[in-house]
């Protein structure tokens, strides 16, 4: 057979390594040219074909990122294509207990507080984020090593006898978690040069077991076609009026019901949505009551998700991921005005990686800033923070990073 695998930067190389069978005519695209050349070298090495441009020919298979424009097919003639979710779901075997997890919002923040519940519960668990891959143990990942989160990466898992397996993934998954989870679908945006929208993809993560999406999402999702629904949202009420950098007190609809406060090392409000969608998971795994409000009562939350610290007389909130938007800065913004630390706060946006695959709109940012009544200053991406003035308020610091 001939093969055409396009994108070694978002997993193809992967693909490459575990999708054809032995005689096969393997022929790997960089399409965006901007694969490190050590990987470039290890494909050549296997005896494939590796080039920046697709050859003109006939393929009877192509297999491709669902984000990746058709417009690379053009010239060419095929029999069938499919995108990186599905071969992934055609190879992946692990006996392992699976949890997927996808959305526009709050990924890596529920990977990691879910992570940290079923801990609690004794669980010996293997985490996949954006910020890394390693066992958790004592509240935190042992070891952050750096992968990517695009499908192909759930091939890569190390072997070990975790008793859950926790995998955020970019765009899609497998279908055959055993628990798959939607965060959101905030912004259903374009992807492949405009020609298809996030929720395609999004959609290949869910399977015939159990699927956890919003509640008020329940509905779109059914039109995919899925297994078990669950709607998650409305367990979690906050009690009194939270302030930051002080325990935000909750009331949880879990077991008998109980009472207890988040930490204030991290933004709690805008983790409610986690711990939202974590309920529900426990709940699908029968962990006992104890153990997740043991869970959410000591969970410190995320380096850089919403993280809170106090330094030099003023208080830092410091939102550092690749999804920076004007949605996610307009949600940290209306988080901080609902606890009244807007009040000459000032927010710096650094824009550190430019290389990027959702383009940043600085503008939009900038606008949805100002209706808050919050100054921006834009950094050149150097890391050098700008100067402030002993009269401002709280720092608000948002790092684009690049996507993996």
């Amino acid at each position: 057979m001939k093969i055409l695998i396009l994108d070694t930067v978002h997993g193809g190389g992967v693909l490459a390594d575990k999708y054809p069978r032995p005689g096969d005519d393997v022929t790997c695209v960089d399409v965006y040219k901007v694969t490190p050349k050590e990987e470039i070298d290890r494909l050549k090495g296997k005896g494939f074909s590796v080039s920046t441009e697709v050859p003109t020919g006939e393929y009877d298979t192509v297999l491709m990122p669902i984000h990746c424009p058709d417009r690379f097919l053009e010239g060419i003639v095929y029999g069938e294509r499919k995108f990186f979710s599905q071969a992934v779901g055609e190879l992946i075997e692990d006996g392992r207990f699976r949890i997927e997890v996808t959305g526009v919002k709050g990924k890596t923040g529920f990977c990691c507080l879910l992570a940290h519940m079923l801990s609690t519960a004794g669980k010996k668990v293997l985490v996949q984020t954006s910020r890394g891959r390693g066992e958790w143990t004592d509240g935190e990942l042992s070891h952050e090593e750096a992968v990517s989160i695009a499908p192909p990466s759930m091939l890569t898992l190390p072997e070990g006898d975790h008793d859950a397996v926790i995998c955020e993934v970019s765009l899609g998954g497998s279908g055959k978690a055993d628990i798959s989870c939607i965060t959101n679908l905030m912004e259903d945006y374009p992807i492949a040069a405009g020609t298809r929208k996030a929720s395609e993809g999004k959609m290949s993560i869910l399977n015939g077991k159990i699927n956890i999406v919003p509640r008020e999402e329940v509905e779109f999702w059914k039109s995919y076609g899925t297994g078990k629904l669950i709607g998650y949202g409305g367990r979690i009420a906050v009690i009194g009026k939270p302030s930051l950098g002080d325990p935000l007190r909750i009331r949880v609809d879990y077991g008998n019901g109980f009472e207890t406060c988040l930490k204030g090392s991290y933004l709690a409000l805008e983790y409610l949505y986690a711990a939202e969608m974590a309920l529900e998971v426990c709940d699908a795994m029968d962990i006992p009551e104890s153990s997740v409000e043991l869970g959410l009562s000591s969970f410190k939350g995320v380096p850089g998700r919403g993280e809170v610290s106090f330094s030099e007389g003023r208080w830092k909130v410091t939102e550092r991921n690749p999804g920076i938007s004007v949605r996610s800065v307009e949600r940290t913004l209306a988080i901080l005005s609902k606890m009244g630390s807007l009040k000459g706060a000032v927010a710096v946006l650094d824009p550190v990686n430019r290389k990027v695959c959702c383009k940043m709109d600085q503008k939009g940012i900038e606008r949805v800033a100002a209706g808050y009544g919050v100054s921006m200053t834009v950094t050149d991406a150097s890391g050098r923070m700008p100067s402030l003035p002993e009269s401002a308020g709280t720092l608000i610091l948002f790092v684009k990073e690049g996507y993996t």
